[in-house]
């Protein structure tokens, strides 16, 4: 990543207990040394990962099994400061500050819940660019055991490899990479080209940013395949499957659109029978409402409800923790915001005997039943 140019990224491999998670994490790390002096621990703060990032700079990171973090807020703060390459400002005694770590990383994790499910447990909030700086990949039964009997056959075996062979490879990938500095860079940039032009149009740029990480990896296997004996065809395929298993888990789209749509749905559902007051055929029985979100307007002919919402509950409530304007077109391309040409708010219905305004909102159509039955 170094020689690329690349900012530092991880993946993380996630599955339940016995999947071979711990196996292939140790495998990995037996290319630059013994796998278990080589292991760091999610349980740590987010500086201490940090200054663990430092040391490895332009190195290999193995992190060890997510859900041993006992605080997951610094799990989600070291999943932005790993990556981010520059470490915290901080002043000095003397005066002055501090001289700033900087580092380029690779991290690979393992768990048996992926990152998101881990952070939102307790209430945590998740954010697309802790996603596309640690990729959550998820592991798939392996079917090839290579002339052993089963999966366990083959884990002892190669748990028998890198417990007793380990780093010889790691120097020579270093010296190669070291000799052949301009091709690395053609061979990376050659990948990226190839890895975009499979994407569709609709891809974001968040998931092109991703794609540009996964050809950073085909570029080494590509790289290293007189090491590994690995065929660039057979190796490129397993890539694009666990790239296809992350868009799966991550989406084509842009992440927080699609989370910002699920926000203002959450809303509507929890709130939109109590808080949205009937109109205009109010029945008294359903006063007072407490904290008024808008009106509930349920057209005739289709049976389709709009949430008059008034702005204040729009941008502090239902846009939260949002640039509110960004938040409200997400929800126009959804389809589940009524947008005036310009502004988010339009006179829609008289209250108190004047026009007032609201930002119109609609349940999105769940067509998932249609598609099945089709």
């Amino acid at each position: 990543i170094g020689l690329a140019g690349a900012d530092g990224f991880g993946v993380h491999l996630f599955g339940g207990s016995s999947a071979g998670k711990t196996t292939t994490a140790n495998a990995a790390s037996s290319v630059y040394g013994e796998p278990d002096a080589l292991k760091l621990t999610w349980y740590s703060t987010a500086l201490g990962l940090v200054n663990e990032a430092a040391a490895h700079n332009d190195g290999f990171m193995p992190l060890d099994e997510i859900g041993q973090g006992g605080n997951r807020r610094a799990v989600a703060e070291s999943a932005y400061a790993l990556f981010n390459g520059v470490g915290k400002i901080q002043g000095a005694k003397e005066g002055g500050n501090r001289d700033l770590k900087r580092w380029r990383a690779m991290a690979f994790s393992t768990g048996e819940i992926d990152l998101e499910s881990y952070i939102r447990a307790d209430g945590g909030k998740i954010n697309a660019g802790q996603l596309v700086r640690l990729l959550n990949v998820p592991i798939s039964k392996a079917t090839e055991f290579h002339g052993y009997a089963d999966g366990k056959a083959h884990a002892d075996a190669m748990k028998d490899g890198y417990q007793n062979n380990f780093g010889a490879i790691g120097r020579e990938w270093i010296a190669y990479l070291a000799e052949h500095r301009e091709q690395v860079v053609k061979i990376v940039r050659d990948s990226e080209r190839r890895w975009l032009s499979l994407l569709p149009p609709e891809a974001s740029e968040q998931v092109r940013r991703v794609a540009s990480r996964f050809a950073i990896l085909d570029a080494a296997l590509r790289l290293s395949s007189d090491l590994t004996g690995w065929d660039e065809s057979v190796s490129h395929d397993a890539l694009l499957h666990s790239f296809n298993a992350w868009v799966s888990e991550f989406g084509m789209g842009n992440r927080e659109a699609k989370a910002w749509v699920e926000q203002a749905t959450a809303f509507l559902q929890q709130f939109g029978l109590s808080r949205y007051l009937p109109y205009p055929d109010s029945d008294p029985r359903d006063l007072p409402i407490k904290n008024l979100a808008g009106y509930r307007v349920t057209n005739r002919v289709t049976d389709v409800i709009a949430f008059h919402t008034w702005p204040t509950v729009f941008k502090d409530e239902i846009a939260a923790g949002a640039n509110y304007t960004a938040f409200a077109q997400a929800l126009a391309d959804a389809g589940m915001l009524d947008k005036p040409s310009k502004g988010i708010s339009k006179k829609t219905l008289s209250h108190g005997g004047k026009q007032c305004r609201f930002v119109v909102l609609s349940l999105p159509i769940d067509d998932s039943d249609d598609e099945e039955n089709d």
